[in-house]
């Protein structure tokens, strides 16, 4: 999704800027889904070992929340827009399953 940049201070050239904020954007997709792919096992995990991985997902969705703030920011400092709605995430991960 090639949109109009926003000011930064950022020296990279405009073309380089698209890129990395488009390649961003990606990645924040996919952390999103992973992040409420952990959510998912961790409300829904059973059996003898439920408090172990129960927690186990809950944390590893709390670390994989550091990450994406991380991402978006970036995005947004080189004069994008983080893309991380449930729409966007839906849309990228439906899209890389076609290919």
């Amino acid at each position: 999704m090639k949109t109009k940049l926003h000011d930064t201070r950022n020296d990279f050239q405009a073309k380089t800027r698209h890129a990395m904020i488009e390649l961003l954007n990606q990645q924040l997709a996919d952390m999103i889904d992973l992040s409420l792919q952990s959510k998912q096992a961790h409300w829904n995990v059973k059996g003898p070992h439920f408090i172990g991985l129960h927690e186990l997902f809950d944390k590893v969705a709390e670390e994989l929340e550091e990450f994406t703030d991380g991402i978006a920011e970036r995005a947004v400092e080189l004069g994008g827009i983080a893309l991380g709605t449930i729409q966007v995430v839906s849309k990228t991960r439906a899209s890389r399953l076609t290919r």
